[in-house]
């Protein structure tokens, strides 16, 4: 037993009898004999390799979406949803976007991660995302209505169209799908549809101001007046009014040979906001026809009675009405 131990020291000495002798403590040197080569080889771990891009190139999909090798969908969406609670919009963006490469077609996070570039100010971004969950999904009524509004906004109605005929197959009585319709119909100078989606809005949401609005532009553009004064009379028993449905009003009285109560609806738009260009111009030039009307009654009264056509105040109130401001001078 003790041979066999001592053999394959007897074996280095013969192999290299001149070597020098070393101390346990010198460093091991890399050695290409056989002793060496029966050691286990030690190698580095293959790197994993960087995951592709999703979509083609310069899509919207391989912009926005970030690869990982971390697939969890679920949580990468929900934890957007709790970082955005505390206030970190840059985070709940990023997660959105890994969410975004686990799962491409979800239109709940393109569209959510709209919603987000909207909060960070980065609108054009916040529309291509949203359009992509509208594509995704027909049935999403608020990415379809986001669209629509804005293309509306913008002034292109033909853009907003698909989006607002969306919303009319799958959120029919939605009262904002009518609207949306009526805004869709003044934009291409459609005025008799404006008005009947107008009134429907208003039939599924009497207190939508905004329809009454609508309805009223529509009426004046086709020259109904008494209607136009109908419903824009009505929406300033409505919040929120705005100046531009008082300057509407004005207009209406103002077809109607009604200029004190023309003047009275563009004093109040004026007031309300005084940089409204279209409400001053409208109050200015009113106010001038209110005037005129006024002092051409007051001297026609004053020459009357210097004739002795008028002889107390009972007989001008039974000969004809006069301008309230006339009750001042003959009192």
């Amino acid at each position: 037993m003790k041979h066999f131990l001592f053999l394959p020291a007897l074996l280095a000495l013969t192999a290299c009898p001149s070597s020098p002798v070393t101390s346990v403590d010198a460093p091991v040197v890399a050695s290409t004999s056989r002793a060496s080569a029966l050691q286990p080889a030690v190698t580095e771990p293959t790197p994993e390799p960087e995951p592709a891009p999703l979509g083609e190139p310069g899509s919207v999909l391989a912009r926005e979406s970030i690869p990982h090798h971390d697939p969890r969908f679920h949580d990468h969406y929900e934890e957007a949803l709790i970082v955005a609670e505390q206030g970190d919009l840059a985070g709940s963006i990023d997660r959105l976007r890994m969410a975004l490469f686990d799962a491409p077609d979800s239109a709940a996070t393109w569209y959510e991660l709209g919603r987000k570039y909207l909060e960070a100010g980065r609108r054009q971004q916040a529309v291509e995302c949203i359009g992509e969950a509208a594509s995704r999904e027909p049935r999403h009524e608020d990415a379809q209505r986001f669209l629509a509004r804005h293309f509306l906004d913008r002034g292109e109605p033909e853009l907003a169209q698909p989006h607002v005929r969306a919303l009319a197959r799958h959120a029919r009585d939605d009262f904002r799908t009518p609207y949306l319709q009526s805004r869709l119909y003044v934009a291409t100078s459609m005025w008799d549809e404006a008005i009947a989606a107008s009134r429907r809005a208003i039939a599924l949401q009497p207190e939508f101001i905004y329809a009454y609005n609508n309805l009223g532009f529509a009426a004046l553009q086709r020259g109904r007046n008494d209607l136009a004064v109908q419903y824009l009379e009505a929406a300033t028993e409505l919040t929120p009014l705005e100046p531009y449905m008082l300057n509407n009003l004005g207009i209406a009285y103002e077809r109607l040979d009604r200029p004190e109560d023309a003047l009275a609806a563009f004093q109040e738009a004026s007031a309300l906001d005084p940089g409204y260009v279209k409400a001053v111009a409208n109050r200015d030039r009113v106010q001038v026809l209110v005037d005129e009307r006024l002092a051409d009654s007051v001297a026609d009264f004053l020459q009357r009675r210097a004739q002795g056509e008028v002889e107390s105040p009972e007989d001008v109130a039974s000969a004809e009405p006069l301008p309230e401001s006339l009750d001042l001078l003959i009192e």
